[in-house]
C-alpha cells in the first residue's frame, strides 16, 4: 500500500466536516454563526496579505492555518443556514387546512403509501397564507392513494403535527431523522381528509425519470413470475424496495450482503467496470477517447436516471464521471482524491449528507477497498487464475467490511460472521443479475428476447436467494446486541489505521498506538459493564395499543406484556430491544398475558387479583395494573404507582378509597378520548399523571 498524503481537497474536506460537526454540537446555542464566519474570513485575508508581503515559511503556515479555520467557520455558517426551520405565518395549532405538492417518489409499502409534501399554503381562521416547509405524509392503501404520483397537488384537512420524539429509551429517533432531511411535520391522511387538486411536478427531469422507472417496473412484473425474485429485481436493478419482504431483507442483512439490495456505488461500479472492459481497447486517439468518454458517462448517467436519481447513485456517478474526465484529458487521478472532491461537492450542496448512513458507509467502503485491497494482494498473490479471482473478490469483501464494521456496529448493533462467504456468493451472482437487468431494460420491448433475458434473471435471483437463506441458517450466523459509543467508534478506526500502518512500516510506535486504542475500548466497556451490573430500573414501555413492562436488574430482565403486544412482533424489535441492548441484558424471562400458566419454577414478581388486576412487588416497589376497581377494600392500599388500563371505570374519588398513590400512568390500551378526559380529571384531583402515548415510556430508576 502506497503512502497516503493529504491533498488540498482532503484538507478542505476535513475542515468542512469539522465545521458541520461543530454546528451539530453547539450550533443551536450559538446565534452568531454569520459574524463568526465573517471574522474568520477577514483574519484569513489579513494573514494571506501578510504572507504575500513577507513570504516566510512561518507566515505561510499561519496563513494556511487561518485558511483551514476559515473553511470551518464557513461550513458552520452554511450548516446553520441549511438547518434553519421554516416558520409558519400562523400558529400551527390554528391551521385547519393546508396545500402540499408531493416532491418525492410515492412509495407503495406493504402497510401504507408514503411520500414527502412541500407546503404551499395554510388556512387559519378562514384565511389562506403562503407557507414553506416539508411534510412527511402517509396514506392507508386505497385505489385513490395508490394512484398518487410525484408532483400531485393535495388539499388536506387537518392540523400540522411535528414528528413524535422517541417514545422509549434508546429507540430510533425518527424526528431527528426527518429533521436532517429538512422535514418539519408529519401527517397520516385517511382518504376522507384529502383531495387531489392537480398535478405539477417540481422537476420535469425527475418526473420523467420516475415515469420511466414505473414503466420498467411494469415490464419486470410482466416477465418475472416469482414474487420473491420480482421484489429483488426491483431492489437490485431499479432501487425500488417498497414491496421487499421483511424476512428476505433480514436474510440479506444477517449475511452481510444487504448492500446488493440498495442501488449504490457497488452497482454503478459494476456497470462502469464492464463498460471499461468492453471499451478500453477502443481508446486510440483523441476522437476515440472522446467517444468512449461520452458512451461510458452517458450509460452510467442513464442508469442513474432510470433508478430515480437517488443520492447514493448520484454520488457514485459523479465519482466515476470525474475518473473518466481524467482519462479523457490524460491526467492521472487518485481515486481517493476523486472521492474527496465528490464528498466535498456533495457536502457543500447539502451538509446534512454527513449524517446519512448510506453516505458514510459508501464512502468508507470505497476508501477501504482502495487502501486495503492492495495490501491484501501484496500478502498473497496466487498464480492460478481461478484462485486469484476468488482471492481478489474475498480481498474486496474483507476490505469493505473492515472499513465499515465500526459504523455497522454503531448503527445496526450486529456483525455478520459469514460475510466473507456470503459475499463470495452474492457479489458474482448479483453482478450477473445486474448485467441481465440492464440488458432487460434495454431490450424489454423485443417480444422474444425480453422473455429469455427475464427468465435468466429470475433463475439467477432464485439461486442468489436460496444460497443466502441457506447461509443465514448456519450456526451463529450473526452476533447481535453490540452497543458502541461514538468515542469507541473513533477508537476502533484509530486501531485499524494503526494496525495497517504498523504492517506497512514495521514501526513499534504504531503497534503501541493500536494497544492504546484497545485499552481505551476495553476500559470503557469494563466501566459500562460495572455500571450495568448495578442497574435497577423499571420501565413501562410506550407501545401501540398494548402494555409492556421491563424490570432490569443487572444484566437480567423480567419482561411482561399482553397478548396484543406479542401479536405485533415488530414492536419488540423497535421499541424494547434497543433498550435491552443498551442495558447489556444477557438473560431474560418473558411472560405473556397468561404468565401464571407458564409453569416456570421461579418466584415471579406478579400476582393476579380476583378482579383480574395485576400487582407487581419488586425491589420494594409496588405497582398495580388496574382493569377493574376492587370491592371490599377497608383501608386504601399504599402503592408507588397505578396503571389504568382498558378504559377502566375509576373516578378520582373512588380511586382514593381503593389505593393511596401520587403517580397514575395511562397506558395505550385506553382510548384517546378516555385518556384525555381521565388525565384532566386526575390532574385536577392532585395526581401526577403520565400518559404513555404522549410523554413516552415511564421509568423508575432504583439504582
Amino acid at each position: 500500500m502506497a503512502d497516503v498524503k493529504l491533498t488540498g481537497s482532503m484538507r478542505l474536506l476535513l475542515a468542512l466536516v469539522a465545521g458541520i460537526l461543530l454546528y451539530h454540537s453547539l450550533g443551536f446555542r450559538f446565534p452568531y454563526a454569520a459574524q463568526g464566519a465573517a471574522g474568520l474570513v477577514f483574519l484569513f485575508l489579513g494573514g494571506w496579505w501578510w504572507a504575500k508581503k513577507r513570504p516566510l515559511a512561518r507566515n505561510r503556515a499561519r496563513a494556511g492555518a487561518l485558511g483551514v479555520l476559515c473553511v470551518v467557520g464557513l461550513a458552520f455558517w452554511a450548516t446553520f443556514q441549511k438547518n434553519r426551520p421554516e416558520a409558519l405565518p400562523v400558529p400551527a395549532a390554528t391551521v385547519t387546512h393546508y396545500k402540499i405538492t408531493l416532491v418525492k417518489a410515492v412509495a407503495l409499502k406493504p402497510t401504507s403509501v408514503s411520500s414527502v409534501g412541500r407546503l404551499e399554503a395554510v388556512q387559519a381562521h378562514g384565511k389562506w397564507y403562503p407557507a414553506r416547509g416539508q411534510v412527511a405524509v402517509f396514506f392507508p392503501h386505497s385505489p385513490k392513494a395508490d394512484s398518487l404520483r410525484y408532483g400531485a397537488q393535495l388539499l388536506v384537512k387537518g392540523a400540522l403535527q411535528p414528528p413524535a420524539r422517541p417514545a422509549n429509551p434508546f429507540q430510533f429517533g425518527y424526528r431527528r431523522f426527518l429533521a436532517l432531511r429538512h422535514i418539519q411535520w408529519q401527517a397520516y391522511l385517511p382518504e376522507a381528509t384529502w383531495l387531489l387538486m392537480g398535478h405539477a411536478p417540481p422537476s420535469t427531469v425527475t418526473a420523467l425519470s420516475l415515469h420511466v422507472r414505473k414503466r420498467l417496473e411494469k415490464a419486470f412484473r410482466e416477465h418475472l413470475a416469482a414474487p420473491r425474485e420480482l421484489t429483488i429485481a426491483h431492489a437490485l436493478v431499479l432501487g425500488v424496495q417498497d414491496d421487499l419482504d421483511a424476512a428476505l431483507r433480514n436474510a440479506y442483512a444477517r449475511t452481510g450482503t444487504v448492500h446488493v439490495l440498495a442501488v449504490s456505488g457497488l452497482h454503478v461500479g459494476l456497470l462502469y467496470g464492464v463498460l471499461l472492459f468492453l471499451l478500453q481497447p477502443l481508446r486510440r486517439d483523441r476522437t476515440s477517447r472522446l467517444v468512449v468518454f461520452l458512451v461510458i458517462v452517458g450509460v452510467v448517467w442513464f442508469y442513474a436516471f432510470v433508478t430515480g436519481l437517488s443520492a447514493s447513485v448520484l454520488r457514485s456517478v459523479c465519482m466515476f464521471s470525474l475518473v473518466e474526465l481524467g482519462r479523457l484529458i490524460q491526467r492521472k487521478s487518485s481515486i481517493l482524491n476523486t472521492l474527496a472532491v465528490v464528498a466535498l461537492v456533495l457536502l457543500v450542496y447539502e451538509p446534512n449528507f454527513l449524517f446519512d448512513v448510506g453516505f458514510q458507509l459508501s464512502f468508507l467502503a470505497v476508501a477501504g477497498i482502495v487502501l486495503l485491497q492492495p495490501l491484501f494482494l501484496q500478502l498473497w498473490n496466487p498464480e492460478q487464475k481461478l484462485v486469484r479471482i476468488i482471492w481478489e473478490l474475498l480481498a474486496i469483501s474483507v476490505a469493505a467490511q473492515l472499513a465499515t464494521f465500526p459504523l455497522s456496529l454503531y448503527y445496526f448493533h450486529q456483525f455478520p460472521v459469514y460475510f466473507w462467504v456470503a459475499n463470495l456468493v452474492a457479489v458474482p451472482l448479483s453482478s450477473l443479475a445486474l448485467y441481465l437487468g440492464v440488458a432487460f431494460m434495454m431490450l424489454f420491448w423485443l417480444p422474444v428476447v425480453n422473455g429469455m433475458v427475464g427468465q435468466l434473471l429470475e433463475w439467477t435471483l432464485w439461486l442468489l436467494n436460496e444460497l443466502l437463506l441457506w447461509l443465514e441458517r448456519w450456526p451463529h450466523a450473526v452476533l447481535e446486541g453490540f452497543v458502541v459509543t461514538p468515542g469507541q467508534v473513533l477508537a476502533l478506526y484509530l486501531f485499524l489505521i494503526a494496525v495497517v500502518v504498523f504492517l506497512v512500516r514495521k514501526k513499534l510506535v504504531w503497534l503501541a498506538a493500536s494497544v492504546l486504542c484497545l485499552a481505551f475500548i476495553s476500559g470503557t466497556e469494563l466501566a459500562e459493564a460495572f455500571y450495568q451490573r448495578h442497574t435497577r430500573e423499571l420501565v413501562l414501555h410506550s407501545v401501540r395499543r398494548s402494555s409492556a413492562v421491563s424490570l432490569v436488574q443487572g444484566r437480567q430482565v423480567i419482561f411482561s406484556a399482553d397478548s396484543a403486544f406479542y401479536a405485533q412482533p415488530q414492536l419488540f424489535s423497535y421499541q424494547v430491544q434497543p433498550y435491552w441492548w443498551a442495558k447489556g441484558v444477557r438473560a431474560q424471562n418473558r411472560f405473556g398475558a397468561d404468565f401464571t400458566q407458564t409453569g416456570l419454577k421461579q418466584e415471579m414478581p406478579f400476582t393476579v387479583t380476583p378482579e383480574g388486576n395485576q400487582l407487581l412487588v419488586w425491589q420494594g416497589k409496588k405497582l398495580l395494573w388496574l382493569r377493574r376497581l376492587p370491592r371490599g377494600i377497608i383501608n386504601p392500599v399504599v402503592l408507588d404507582a397505578v396503571v389504568l388500563q382498558h378504559n377502566v371505570w375509576a373516578p378520582a374519588d373512588r380511586l382514593k378509597k381503593v389505593v393511596t398513590t401520587r403517580s397514575v400512568v395511562l397506558d395505550q390500551t385506553n382510548s384517546r378520548r378516555y385518556t384525555a378526559r381521565k388525565a384532566a380529571e386526575l390532574r385536577s384531583a392532585g395526581y401526577r399523571v403520565h400518559v404513555l402515548e404522549e410523554e413516552g415510556a415511564w421509568r423508575m430508576k432504583l439504582r
